[in-house]
């Protein structure tokens, strides 16, 4: 047999402590090949591991963006209005109406965002699912859950929002909102 003489073939083993085994293979045997299971399953796990953390951390990232933009626009928006709630308030607009008013405001936003965000979130799902579903045999299932807890974080995020908007309205002077020059 010369030099360059091989011979392949396969032997699969299932020993208590196969890392231990492997580096007793490898130090008596060099010219053999060692495919350890347990120390690639490990590796695969942590691999998973650091991507699921950086998908999450861009997650939460994006999600805190979006939450901050949504709670400087509404304030804003309110902000921008208090001359018009004060003069509302003037006029003879009990508290009650006011608030209301606002409560109708704020469902209206969230049915707006509703009505376009879960269409283009769906339609954004379904094209991901066609361009990383090539050659999976797997249908397209429709996220009802994901969806609906969606819909509920928005009312609720926009609720919130609305009320402490609200409620540092409510707290201004009529008369002292109304003389005030908004820029």
């Amino acid at each position: 047999m010369n030099k360059y003489d091989w011979r392949f073939g396969s032997l699969y083993l299932n020993v208590n402590d196969a890392t231990e085994f492997e580096k007793d293979l490898n130090k008596d045997y060099k010219e053999v090949g060692v495919y350890n299971v347990q120390t690639e399953a490990e590796r695969q796990n942590a691999l998973i591991l650091i991507i699921a953390i950086f998908l999450y951390g861009f997650i939460i990232v994006i999600s805190l963006i979006g939450v901050t933009n949504i709670f400087n626009t509404i304030t804003s928006n309110m902000n921008l209005r208090s001359k018009e709630f004060a003069n509302l308030k003037s006029i003879g607009m009990t508290k009650k109406e006011f608030n209301r008013m606002i409560r109708l405001e704020s469902i209206f936003y969230g049915l707006k965002s509703i009505i376009i965000g879960v269409p283009l979130g769906l339609l954004g799902s379904y094209l991901l699912y066609l361009a990383l579903g090539e050659g999976i045999v797997m249908p397209y299932t429709f996220p009802i859950m994901p969806t609906v807890v969606a819909v509920i974080v928005v009312f609720l995020l926009i609720g919130g929002i609305m009320k402490y908007s609200l409620n540092k309205i409510n707290k201004q002077n009529i008369i002292e909102t109304i003389r005030k020059d908004n820029i």
